[in-house]
């Protein structure tokens, strides 16, 4: 996790300083907007994997984490991996439909707002549903 934590710190740092920049350049506010959600995003991501690896230092190491780890220490039974569904496609649609919301009035934020609660409830129930 330290390898992630770290390219995501730069991404982080990366996205602030090109969004400094591109204002003080061009005073555009869209591009500027974009780039300082994406650092925010990006701190977001290394918010989260630094504390991975705060939890992470307690228990055991992964073997990516650490100096004498070999190629067989990887070896072993893989984590549960969710089967093919139709939730995130849900879930897609409805974020689709609830930013037509933003344009064309608030029935679609409505139907997207249903659509996108209906599949969190699903993915959810599938989720604890697994093997």
């Amino acid at each position: 996790m330290k390898a992630e934590a770290g390219i995501a710190a730069f991404g982080v740092v990366f996205f602030a300083v090109a969004g400094a920049i591109y204002w003080f350049t061009s005073y555009e506010d869209a591009g500027t907007t974009l780039l300082a959600v994406t650092a925010i995003a990006y701190l977001l991501l290394f918010g989260y994997l630094y504390l991975q690896v705060r939890r992470l230092r307690t228990g055991i190491a992964r073997p990516e984490d650490r100096e004498d780890a070999d190629v067989s220490d990887a070896i072993g039974e893989i984590e549960y991996f969710p089967a093919a569904s139709v939730w995130p496609a849900a879930l897609g649609l409805g974020v689709a439909v609830l930013a037509l919301g933003l344009v064309f009035g608030p029935w679609f934020v409505v139907v997207g707002a249903i659509v996108v609660v209906g599949g969190i409830i699903g993915y959810s129930v599938e989720a604890q549903a697994r093997p």
